[in-house]
C-alpha cells in the first residue's frame, strides 16, 4: 500500500474589489513537489518539478522573499506544465494524493483546485484527475487528540511546531519551497503516527 504527499507553489495576482473580485487570481503553478510514502512511512520515491510560468512573465519580488524561487531557478530547471502533469500523473498513478491546507475541508482541497484550474489554463483535458484529499484535516484532529495548541499552520510550519525543524536545515531550502514544505509533512506523519487506513 502507499500513498502520496504533496504540495504546490503558485504566483497569484491580488484580486481588486472595485473589479468584484477581492481573492487572488490568474493563480499559477510553479512547484510541484511530491512523495511518493508506504504504510511503514518510509519515502519510495520522489518528484521536484519548477514550472515555466505562462500567465507571468516575471516571478513577482513578493514570491521570490516567500518560497526562495526565482527566475534563476526557472531558466535551469524550469519545465512546461504539461510536460509537468505528465510527469506528475505517472508518478501518482492510482494513488491519493494528500497535500495540507489549514482552512480547507478533507474533500476540499486547493491544491488540487489549483491544479484543476491549470488544467483549464492549458487546455488539457483528463477525465480520470487524482484523487485529491486534505491532511490537515488530521493534523488538526492529532494536535486536539494530543493537546497541542495551534490555532493554524502551513505545511513548512509543521517540523518546527514539532520541534524538529533541525532535521530540515541539510536542505538549504525555506518554508514554502514545496520540497521543504512536503519534507515538514512527513515529519509530522511520522511524530503524529499517520496510518493510512484510519485516515481513509
Amino acid at each position: 500500500m502507499s500513498f502520496i504527499i504533496f504540495d504546490t507553489e503558485y504566483i497569484a495576482d491580488k484580486g481588486m474589489k472595485e473589479k468584484g473580485f477581492c481573492g487572488w487570481q490568474n493563480r499559477e503553478i510553479i512547484q510541484i513537489a511530491a512523495f511518493k510514502i508506504d504504510d511503514e512511512l518510509s519515502v519510495i520515491d520522489k518528484l521536484n518539478l519548477y514550472i515555466n510560468p505562462k500567465l507571468h512573465k516575471k516571478i513577482p519580488q513578493y514570491f521570490v522573499d516567500l518560497t526562495g524561487i526565482d527566475d534563476e531557478i526557472m531558466k535551469k530547471e524550469g519545465i512546461d506544465f504539461d510536460v509537468a502533469y505528465k510527469l506528475f500523473k505517472d508518478f501518482v498513478a492510482d494513488n491519493v494524493c494528500y497535500s495540507h491546507n489549514w482552512d480547507f475541508t478533507k474533500d476540499n482541497d486547493a491544491d488540487g483546485e489549483v491544479m484543476r484550474e491549470m488544467l483549464t489554463i492549458y487546455n488539457i483535458a483528463d477525465n480520470k484527475q487524482p484523487d485529491y484529499q486534505n491532511i490537515a484535516v488530521w493534523f488538526r484532529d492529532k494536535y486536539k487528540e494530543k493537546g497541542i495548541k495551534v490555532d493554524k499552520q502551513s505545511s513548512g510550519e509543521i517540523a518546527t511546531i514539532l520541534g524538529k525543524e533541525d532535521e530540515l536545515e541539510e536542505l538549504c531550502l525555506q518554508v514554502h519551497n514545496a520540497f521543504y514544505d512536503v519534507c515538514s509533512i512527513l515529519i509530522g506523519l511520522r511524530i503524529l503516527g499517520f496510518n493510512f487506513i484510519e485516515a481513509s
